[in-house]
């Protein structure tokens, strides 16, 4: 054992044998719990490190010149990161997590739950569907492009006309509310029929179109007929309740009162996208 810890070490026993002793300047010594290896670094090496002020006091380890600290309050249980004696992270004795000040992000961020911004629960994006790579889960799950070989749709010319196409989407996160986003397009000869969407089997978004009320159209995709009004945009926001540890599930339809063949007059969803709060 070298001389520095034999003296720190005969020092200490003597500390505990007859009282307390006058110890010397021991920045002048390397501490005696330091390994071999981290010996001149002013390093420390411990398995375990437990740091309790006592029934509600903070419990606080602080870094350099005491701008940086970490705390644990000991009136309220939550965790800080403190910069000049301020606030900026702080983690709650729930769970919950505060960030006081800004927040530079370089990367993807992944949000797995609520995203909260001033007391606000904002909407996730759930689901959302280009159908670039098909249409899976859908009771007809015919694609088709117009205009942009690459714009994909489900349905479209000559795909969809008379009738509905539906979908249930399951295992969506807990909310209490869902906000369906889409592009309706109106192919060809439309006479005044209705477009409509359905959430669980019951009319959520309507919207009609008469080809006649145009007076020029551009024809995009489909036959001849100019398309008058080609895309028409669905935003529905209505409470749907799905709990956490419960099943849940959610039934899309869109369809249309067409009764014309659908090389004659058709219709395409594109763009889906399902939020919940």
């Amino acid at each position: 054992m070298s001389g520095l810890r034999l003296l720190v070490l005969c020092s200490l026993c003597v500390a505990v044998m007859c009282g307390p002793v006058i110890m010397p300047n021991m920045d002048e010594f390397v501490s005696f719990v330091q390994s071999e290896a981290m010996t001149g670094s002013g390093g420390l090496n411990v398995s375990s490190l437990g740091i309790n002020g006592g029934a509600n006091k903070e419990s606080k380890l602080v870094f350099g010149d005491g701008s940086y600290a970490l705390v644990l309050r000991g009136d309220s249980g939550d965790f800080e990161i403190r910069h000049n004696n301020q606030r900026s992270f702080v983690v709650t004795k729930e769970g919950d997590v505060q960030i006081l000040g800004q927040l530079h992000a370089r990367g993807a961020v992944r949000v797995d739950g609520v995203l909260n911004y001033k007391g606000v629960d904002q909407w996730l994006l759930a689901e959302s569907e280009d159908f670039s790579g098909g249409a899976s889960g859908w009771s007809n799950d015919s694609i088709s492009s117009c205009g942009l070989e690459s714009k994909k749709m489900l349905g479209g010319y000559p795909k969809f006309a008379a009738g509905e196409v539906h979908k249930t989407y399951t295992g969506l996160p807990p909310h209490t509310s869902v906000r369906i986003k889409a592009n309706y397009h109106f192919i060809d000869e439309w006479s005044g029929e209705t477009a409509y969407a359905k959430i669980d089997h019951r009319i959520a978004w309507t919207d009609s179109f008469e080809l006649s009320s145009v007076k020029a159209g551009v024809n995009i995709c489909g036959a001849s007929t100019p398309e008058g009004r080609f895309s028409s945009p669905v935003d529905i926001v209505m409470p749907h309740t799905c709990v956490e540890g419960e099943p849940c599930s959610l039934t899309l339809s869109f369809g249309s009162t067409l009764t014309l063949s659908p090389t004659e007059a058709s219709w395409g969803v594109s763009d889906l996208m399902i939020y919940v709060r």
